[in-house]
């Protein structure tokens, strides 16, 4: 189940930080190589960061250190401000019946990747009976100057101003025109009468993503099958501009975009599978250029036990990697079943994407949560990148080197008690 032959792993303080590891890299003018951070949350109140080293062999990821929050919120998802680093926001997807949603901002120290507690408002919504408000999903549109979240069983999306400087929420905008309380499923899709799989029984918005240059911000609905598409205007105010229809059943929950925005990804966790787009580069509307695409192992037969939920695209735009779960209990797994993997595509002149590999991350339940390295961060590391992803069932986390000519990726490091984790940052 382990890789321990390839891995070192040294067990973190509890609420503190660690000694320094034992191990020195130095680069061959003698300097110091310092390991790379991650921060990781999940679905507790405690946070964890990570040191990452690629300088030796084989590499290392151990916990160095677990904090506490004065707050208590549940950090499930954590996104950091894209002007002022020292700023990160977080949702808490709480599933308490009847709880709220909340939408909390912390100060960041980039030195220990502590993160202090500065401010926090309810997202809203319209919770479902004896369902939380969920918020699932939060992140900045690009000024910086408006926090945005997905309230996944609050059947809305939420935004506030918010000042870049102090970290400190501001009133409530757009609303009204963000929320989609009373949908009722139709036929086809997942949640209908007679099925006990809720997953369609509301709607469901699930990611906050603007365009990478355009004044578009788009929200897909794992409820409705619809992808909402709203223009950014003036002071970030928000119009309607159109909506895509999803196949019915299919559930939208995340998306990505190449660097260049000419192409978009949908990743739909209740087909498993990805829809590639081709974007409009003057108005943010969408095309479809090629056939769902499976997410799990060829060898496999698809079930409503594997969901997917993640999907990014490399920094130079020419791959694509998206992650299903497989909710089978693990006792009731049988030799072809799905496991969890990371499916890894080769994307091509025209945007169309062709299926390389299957990752596999031995041992891991449910991987939910999967982090590219940013470009430039591993550059005296040789260049190379990264990817972070966790066993949400397992609390594990997994590195893998993802080869820049190919694609392809190589697990080479993991570590245990990493709890519940759904979110990562790199820190650097």
């Amino acid at each position: 189940m382990k890789i321990s032959a390839s891995i070192t792993l040294i067990a973190g303080s509890a609420f503190g930080l660690t000694a320094a590891s034992s191990i020195v890299s130095r680069n061959n003018d003698g300097a110091t190589l310092t390991p790379i951070r991650i921060l990781q949350g999940g679905y507790n109140s405690s946070y964890a960061v990570l040191e990452f080293n690629p300088f030796v062999e084989p590499n290392t990821l151990r916990v160095a250190t677990r904090y506490n929050t004065s707050d208590g919120n549940l950090k499930a998802w954590l996104s950091r401000h894209p002007i002022n680093s020292n700023i990160i926001i977080g949702c808490n997807d709480n599933s308490v019946p009847n709880a709220p949603g909340y939408l909390t901002s912390y100060s960041l120290n980039s030195k220990t990747g502590e993160m202090k507690y500065i401010d926090s408002v309810d997202t809203g919504g319209y919770p479902v009976p004896d369902y939380s408000v969920a918020a699932a999903h939060c992140a900045f549109f690009p000024s910086g100057k408006i926090a945005v979240v997905a309230n996944y069983f609050g059947q809305s999306a939420s935004t506030f101003s918010f000042d870049p400087q102090t970290g400190k929420f501001g009133s409530q905008s757009n609303k009204g025109l963000l929320d989609f309380p009373g949908y009722t499923p139709i036929q086809g899709q997942i949640g209908v009468a007679g099925n006990d799989n809720t997953s369609q029984a509301t709607s469901h918005p699930h990611m906050i993503a603007t365009h990478p240059f355009l004044p578009v911000f788009y929200l897909p609905d794992l409820g409705e099958d619809k992808i909402h598409v709203y223009k950014i205007g003036a002071n970030d105010s928000l119009s309607n501009l159109t909506s895509y229809q999803q196949p019915l059943g299919s559930g939208p929950r995340h998306l990505t975009f190449t660097l260049s925005g000419q192409y978009m990804y949908v990743l739909h966790e209740l087909a498993v599978n990805i829809r590639p787009y081709q974007v409009d580069q003057a108005t943010g509307e969408l095309t479809q250029i090629q056939d769902d695409q499976p997410i799990y192992p060829g060898n496999a037969t698809f079930s409503l036990n594997i969901s997917a939920a993640e999907v990014h695209v490399s920094n130079d735009g020419r791959f694509l990697y998206a992650s299903n779960r497989n909710l089978t209990a693990a006792t009731l797994i049988e030799s072809g079943d799905a496991s969890d993997t990371i499916a890894v595509w080769s994307i091509g002149t025209n945007g169309t994407i062709t299926r390389i590999q299957s990752a596999m991350a031995y041992g891991a339940r449910q991987i939910r949560a999967m982090e590219l390295s940013p470009a430039g961060m591993t550059a005296s590391a040789g260049g190379e990148d990264y990817i972070v992803a966790g066993g949400l069932k397992t609390d594990d986390t997994f590195v893998f080197k993802r080869n820049k000519l190919n694609g392809t990726l190589e697990l080479v490091a993991e570590v245990e008690e990493t709890y519940m984790p759904s979110t990562y940052l790199w820190l650097g």
